[in-house]
């Protein structure tokens, strides 16, 4: 077969496989979202009692009113166009989520915060390195875990993460608060004031198999649901 006649799967609506693991080990069933028009959400929301939104390509700046700048990776536009659409009538519904890497982005631009377009280009302070390049299971550094969050409850505090994003919270939504630091600042955790909402930089689905406590992540949402 040709190249041409291969799908490109950079097209198609995917969950990671150890993302699906990892909710069915927690007690959850998961089932993959199509990006669908937002007028078609609130059907959607009312058959879901739970949202998981993983990690994918950048956030577009446009959504934070900005222009691009060159180290803007790969956006796409009617990803973010759904998923904002989805975060802002879930939280008004009370519906629980859960945001991994850009999950976390989405979930605080959509709530009225914003991104670093790139961490490398544009943080203040001198950044430790956040796109690991050993493999993407195995944790490369620590954060610290504010202890009255709900997730101090889950995993403790000084957590051994893996790290896989050039992108990061920079002006936090005022709906949400800080759960978790990296030694440089980088914001990796944050959640709401009931954690109905809950976020982590990390990617924990690659983690939990060799690290269980990373586990309790998907537990925790599952109990919140």
């Amino acid at each position: 077969m040709s190249a041409t006649a291969v799908i490109n799967e950079k097209s198609m609506d995917f969950i990671p496989r150890p993302l699906v693991e990892g909710i069915l080990k927690a007690g959850g069933i998961p089932v993959g979202l199509p990006h669908i028009p937002k007028e078609e959400i609130n059907g959607l929301i009312a058959r879901l009692d739970g949202i998981i939104f993983p990690g994918g390509p950048d956030v577009d700046p446009t959504f934070m009113g900005e222009e691009p700048i060159p180290s803007l990776g790969v956006t796409n536009r009617e990803r973010d166009l759904f998923e904002i659409a989805l975060i802002r009538t879930a939280v008004a519904k009370k519906v629980p989520i859960l945001g991994i890497c850009r999950g976390a982005q989405i979930i605080n631009v959509a709530l009225g915060g914003t991104v670093y377009q790139d961490i490398n280009a544009q943080y203040p302070g001198k950044v430790i390195k956040h796109h690991q390049s050993s493999p993407g299971g195995q944790p490369t550094h620590f954060v610290s875990v504010d202890h009255n969050s709900k997730l101090f409850q889950a995993i403790g505090d000084n957590a051994f993460v893996n790290s896989r994003h050039h992108q990061a919270i920079k002006d936090l939504s005022t709906e949400l608060k800080i759960a978790a630091t990296a030694s440089d600042g980088i914001i990796e955790a944050v959640e709401n004031t009931d954690a109905t909402v809950q976020a982590v930089q990390w990617h924990p689905e690659n983690m939990w198999q060799e690290y269980p406590r990373q586990l309790q992540i998907f537990r925790d949402f599952i109990d919140r649901i």
